[in-house]
């Protein structure tokens, strides 16, 4: 059973591997879940300190397999205090199968839940779990001059360590206004 702090970073090996290796540089012992076995193993090899990762090549569109794998990741590490999730809206059960598994740890733990420009104007739903506190960062854009353009990886990953470290409520990384001004 692990002694640390224990991070799960959900879609951790693409645009937010920044946040992951920032975590694991923070202390933390970081899971990392993600479809793609070489990237996570690229991810780990990146921190210089493997051991500090465990990796859990699965896809959370498979709901059954995704929901066992963070079952199995609570009761090896003994519970988790952070997760970060970037979970598209085509796989609707997925962020209900983390918030019901870590549901019957005892102890509080943090959801900061990364959402695209999209939830400024449809913002999900999600379910009050009692130990869990839950954190919306929303993904913007940037204006430049008469154009826009989407975040990058790393201004992406900057912005969401400001939200965690932060620990608001809601966080806006980039801008979301003027709304019809967005990239298309």
């Amino acid at each position: 059973m692990a002694v640390g702090r224990e991070a799960l970073v959900i879609g951790g090996s693409g645009m937010l591997a920044g946040v992951s290796l920032w975590l694991e540089e923070a202390g933390y012992h970081v899971a990392v879940i993600g479809r793609d076995r070489k990237k996570l193993q690229a991810l780990a090899e990146r921190s210089g300190r493997p051991e500090g990762f465990s990796l859990l090549p699965v896809d959370y569109h498979q709901t059954d397999r995704f929901r066992e794998a963070v079952a199995s990741l609570v009761r090896e590490r003994g519970g988790i205090d952070l997760v970060v999730a970037w979970i598209h809206s085509t796989a609707p059960h997925a962020l209900p199968a983390v918030q019901q598994e870590l549901s019957a740890q005892r102890r509080t733990w943090r959801l900061f839940h990364v959402c695209g420009s999209r939830a400024y104007k449809e913002p999900p739903r999600v379910a009050d779990v009692p130990n869990c506190l839950y954190r919306r960062i929303l993904l913007g854009f940037r204006l430049q001059g008469d154009d826009s353009r989407w975040l990058t990886n790393e201004e992406i990953a900057a912005g969401v360590r400001a939200a965690i470290q932060g620990d608001r409520p809601f966080s806006v990384v980039g801008q979301v206004e003027p709304w019809d001004r967005r990239p298309v």
